[in-house]
């Protein structure tokens, strides 16, 4: 049996901010701002293996997605078992619309290139947010289930 996550300490609101009760968690515009002369710096990313060349991170990505696909310990989400073959069935679809049923000269070749590019990129990013929680899923592993 796997333990919980432990709960991380909720973010204490500073006594500038009025009518606050202790220990209430409040959005960034609520909180006063921060000293004069500050410099923010934004969070370096957790993993610096996505920092990589852009070709190498496709790649690794890739390796990643099959990874996942065939991975018995993780079960894909919904949205990712529902997007792929509707994405899939709109490709086909676009083609067969603009070459054969509705062919116009110039308009049908460019709306269907249009339309292949952002299809292919909606599923992309859902493929990227999968991975995302793949990569959640094997921390979680990791930290508390132990070597496979």
């Amino acid at each position: 049996m796997t333990e919980p996550l432990p709960a991380s300490p909720p973010v204490s609101v500073p006594e500038a901010v009025e009518g606050a009760t202790p220990g209430a968690i409040l959005p960034l515009r609520l909180l006063p701002p921060p000293p004069e002369g500050t410099i923010l710096v934004p969070p370096e990313p957790h993993d610096p293996a996505r920092r990589g060349w852009f070709f190498a991170q496709l790649w690794a990505e890739l390796r990643l997605a099959v990874r996942m696909y065939f991975d018995p310990r993780y079960r894909v989400s919904r949205t990712a078992q529902v997007a792929f073959p509707l994405f899939a069935a709109l490709l086909v679809f676009n083609y067969f619309f603009f070459s054969v049923w509705v062919s116009i000269s110039f308009i049908s070749p460019v709306t269907e290139r249009l339309l292949d590019v952002a299809l292919v990129v909606l599923a992309y990013r859902v493929l990227v947010r999968e991975l995302d929680r793949y990569r959640a899923v094997l921390d979680y592993l990791a930290k508390y289930a132990g070597p496979r």
